[in-house]
């Protein structure tokens, strides 16, 4: 981005106003929270003011690009109605690193022309002790300024934080805290590359005193999703201008705040609402690459966030997930990626988690989480290549209550990336009986397996003695693979020994054996036609005549003419007597 290119107090108030005309308070609104979430990504500014931006949505990428002057226009690569959301997010973006703030933007539409001008006057129009209402609730969040990182002021600022970075001024009051400006009347203004260069410095501890501080005026609110939102806008209303890595270390360890918050204080059905929603906001954060994973001080803030939540996970109480879920995402994705890691540094690290988690077995002693120290150390054991060890660790872990595979990492995966596929195979066994136990979806389960086999042929009798083992909760998984490989045989036999009926398969499920193997279906339809007239019911002897018309076709089709009015005739013989047998025969024109 092209350093020079600022705005103009004129500019800004013309932006304002133009996205004001332009865009609805709900389109707004949603770009607002695109942009609190670290979404927009590649940022540029030319010196014709025109804006080029991605904006992350999911696993893709939303191009945006728009001239400053004419808000209204631009493209956006979406679906969404123009000017969408995305484009919102990208100028709420420009907006908080040019020092510009974010809720003028964000309550454009929503505010009234007076309103916009008070807040578009430039970086300093949001201080005072009043807040737009609309912020109280959660909507938007005021944003300071912002010096890019890697700039000559930047550096001279980080340089400035020694030791005393995490110091204290008056009373327990850290220095980052008491080196906010104050104007003459005692209002703060926003933070600053200085502070921001002391905050990065001085820890996640000093991170987590300062959401307290900013979520003190929420105590007494029922916790609920509007509480969570409210938290996490009050945190980021003054955000310092960290660098990218920092920042979104920093919005990660805000979400883990709140997470902790409702966890630890709150029961039932809209604290769990909150809880799910919070972790999904984390997991959203974990989404994108950590930006500059090779700052040293970034890597310091990393660690102490891993080890932080590594706490959470390993004292979590065993009917939830979140802390876990965020464990194994934060360390496989940002800590110890699979790509882009050197060996080595990758080996290195799941050594230093066996440690920590050895000294954590130590330390919390009967506060431990039995159960998720068992599943971690199994995922540091497997990506060290220790697979013998790690499947006798989930297999200790699977006889404890509350087992669930959704509390562990993907350990099959990483194996078919790499084509290891004997490993691969050798993990499918392995997590049947443990997929089994905890009656979780196989879907993906199966689509390994057919990966596997289509690199591995000889590994099919060992998926078939997998899936046997599974039984009978796997039943109808084990039936759909004997049918898409066409082993009718198998399969009828398997119905045969249940006593499945006839008419729980749909007629297309069934039309592949009367095609392939017809005489596979003559015993399975003789017996369900005798146990149909056993009912001595109406609707038997009409449900055995369907599958007699049924038996009727299959004989024709194999050319046994003369068995089937063979087999009619001893039929009629036996239910002779059976007058509404004989009725629905007759209907069925079945009579000889």
């Amino acid at each position: 981005m092209n350093a020079n290119t600022a705005f103009t107090d004129e500019q800004w108030n013309t932006l304002v106003q133009g996205v004001a005309e332009a865009y609805d308070d709900l389109t707004l609104k949603r770009g607002f929270q695109y942009e609190r979430m670290g979404s927009v990504q590649q940022l540029s500014l030319s010196e014709d003011r025109r804006l080029e931006a991605e904006v992350k949505e999911g696993d893709t990428l939303c191009r945006v690009e728009l001239a400053l002057d004419l808000p209204a226009g631009g493209s956006c690569g979406c679906k969404d109605r123009k000017p969408c959301r995305h484009q919102a997010a990208a100028l709420m973006k420009l907006a908080r690193l040019r020092g510009r703030p974010v809720s003028a933007l964000a309550n454009a539409s929503a505010s009234g022309p007076a309103a916009r001008t008070s807040r578009a006057g430039g970086p300093d129009a949001e201080k005072g002790p009043a807040r737009d209402a609309s912020l109280e609730g959660g909507s938007a969040a005021a944003q300071g300024g912002h010096a890019e990182s890697g700039s000559p002021q930047a550096a001279r600022m980080s340089a400035r934080t020694g030791a005393d970075g995490a110091g204290h001024a008056e009373g327990s009051r850290p220095d980052f805290l008491a080196a906010e400006e104050a104007d003459g009347d005692g209002t703060r203004k926003a933070p600053g590359v200085e502070q921001a260069a002391l905050l990065a410095a001085s820890g996640i501890s000093a991170w987590h005193r300062r959401f307290e501080e900013a979520a003190a005026s929420l105590t007494g609110r029922t916790r609920n999703p509007k509480f969570a939102e409210l938290t996490l806008s009050r945190i980021f209303e003054d955000l310092p201008p960290f660098g990218a890595g920092i920042e979104a270390l920093y919005r990660l360890n805000a979400h883990l705040f709140v997470l902790k918050t409702m966890i630890s204080s709150s029961t039932g059905y809209y604290a769990h609402l909150a809880v799910s929603d919070t972790a999904a906001g984390m997991e959203a954060c974990l989404a994108a690459p950590l930006p500059e994973p090779g700052d040293p001080l970034v890597r310091e803030r990393l660690d102490e966030t891993l080890g932080f939540l590594r706490r959470l996970m390993l004292t979590e109480d065993r009917e939830q997930d979140a802390f876990s879920r965020g464990y194994y995402r934060l360390l496989t994705e940002w800590a110890a990626p699979e790509s882009g890691m050197p060996a080595g540094e990758h080996s290195d690290r799941y050594e230093s988690e066996l440690q920590y988690l050895m000294d954590g077995e130590r330390e919390l002693g009967r506060s431990l989480n039995r159960q998720a120290w068992l599943g971690a150390n199994a995922w540091s054991r497997f990506c060290l290549g220790q697979d013998d060890r790690a499947k006798a660790l989930l297999a200790e872990a699977a006889d404890k209550p509350y087992f669930s595979p959704k509390k562990l990492p993907d350990f099959l995966s990483p194996a078919a990336r790499s084509g290891q596929w004997e490993r691969l195979a050798g993990w499918l066994e392995t997590f049947g009986p443990l997929l089994e136990r905890a009656r979780a979806n196989l879907d993906d389960y199966g689509r390994m397996w057919d990966e596997t086999l289509e690199h591995l042929p000889d590994a099919e009798p060992r998926m078939w003695a997998a899936l046997s083992g599974m039984l009978p909760y796997a039943s109808t998984f084990y039936e759909t693979k004997l049918l898409e490989r066409e082993r009718w045989d198998e399969w009828m036999d398997y119905q045969l020994s249940t006593g499945a009926e006839p008419s729980r398969f749909k007629v297309t499920e069934l039309a592949p054996i009367e095609k392939n193997a017809p005489e596979q279906l003559l015993p399975f339809y003789h017996q369900a036609v005798e146990r149909m007239v056993e009912q001595r019911s109406r609707d038997g002897y009409k449900a055995a005549v369907k599958l007699l018309k049924r038996l009727e076709k299959l004989y024709r089709k194999m050319k046994r003419e003369e068995r089937w009015d063979f087999f009619m005739e001893s039929f009629n013989a036996r239910y002779g007597r059976l007058r509404a047998l004989q009725e629905e025969l007759k209907k069925g024109k079945l009579m000889l």
